[in-house]
């Protein structure tokens, strides 16, 4: 792998794609995400400019269900690991942001755990969570769904909410997630990024809001910021992702106060409803005689 690795820096790529489309273990639910890791770390560590290499791995043209496919799931290792070494590279987080948007499962699995191995390292995370919040600023309405899925699947785990130095920086970025699923059209339930993305939130909020336990400054941040999202919720879509998060929270495995979770949950049942906009009906679409049309 290392010769094919010198012979891609020269121009000579085809050993390098077989190989790892060879070893990769695709198509599988288990692709070879130890070879992906190593290639990452070996391709960071080259004296030379990798950018080419990278950028045309990434391109290969390969469907979720071949074996070529892990050769993008490498390149987005080496993107990673370029990031982690020059955290100013914006190039490689440009990169990083295009996997994340990936529709293919495979690419995505990849991502996924070259960013979870990525926040192990000191500052990271809220490295991480940091260009998190810059790449809110900037995406569209899909592309963003599917972003904020991925990264929140990651900030699901509590080992790497562990290592944020600024906890705020997680409770902004779901905050903010919230709120474009609050804004999102109703056609975004026909979006696989979105109908991913309602799925993962319930476990990243409840994660985010049980990380520091029930007793510390910290706890009573993060529990009062929940609370807030519940007494705000007023789109159906939010208010059923924050029952559903609730419902996680009075797991033991969270560690909350029954009390705690009570007070969650009146905060959420004393909000209203919203009812759909006026101004959007048709008339005969609500209930009752009078949704209909009079002459």
């Amino acid at each position: 792998m290392k010769v094919a690795l010198d012979q891609a820096l020269s121009g000579r790529l085809d050993d390098l794609r077989g190989l790892l489309a060879h070893h990769g273990n695709m198509p599988s639910p288990n692709p070879n995400l130890e070879l992906a890791a190593a290639f990452g770390v070996e391709v960071a560590a080259q004296t030379r400019d990798v950018t080419a290499l990278l950028t045309t791995l990434a391109a290969t043209n390969s469907e979720a269900e071949t074996a070529d496919v892990f050769v993008p799931i490498a390149a987005a290792y080496g993107w990673v690991a370029l990031a982690r070494l020059s955290p100013d590279n914006q190039g490689a987080w440009n990169a990083v942001h295009e996997f994340l948007a990936d529709e293919r499962t495979p690419v995505r699995m990849g991502i996924r755990d070259a960013l979870v191995r990525h926040c192990g390292y000191p500052f990271q995370a809220d490295r991480l969570i940091a260009q998190a919040l810059h790449w809110m600023d900037e995406d569209g309405e899909e592309p963003q769904f599917g972003v904020a899925a991925v990264l929140t699947e990651i900030f699901a785990k509590k080992t790497i909410i562990t290592k944020l130095a600024d906890p705020s920086l997680l409770r902004e970025f779901l905050s903010r997630v919230v709120a474009a699923v609050a804004d999102a059209p109703r056609s975004a339930s026909r979006w696989e990024s979105y109908r991913r993305l309602l799925a993962a939130l319930p476990s990243g909020i409840a994660a985010c809001a049980a990380s520091a336990g029930s007793a510390s400054v910290l706890a009573q941040a993060a529990h009062a910021w929940l609370k807030s999202e519940c007494t705000l919720a007023r789109e159906e879509s939010v208010r059923g992702l924050l029952s559903e998060t609730i419902i996680q929270l009075r797991s033991p495995a969270h560690g909350l106060a029954a009390g705690q979770v009570d007070a969650l949950h009146a905060a959420l049942a004393a909000g209203t409803k919203s009812t759909r906009r006026t101004e959007r009906m048709r008339p005969g679409q609500g209930r009752g005689k009078l949704s209909r049309q009079t002459k």
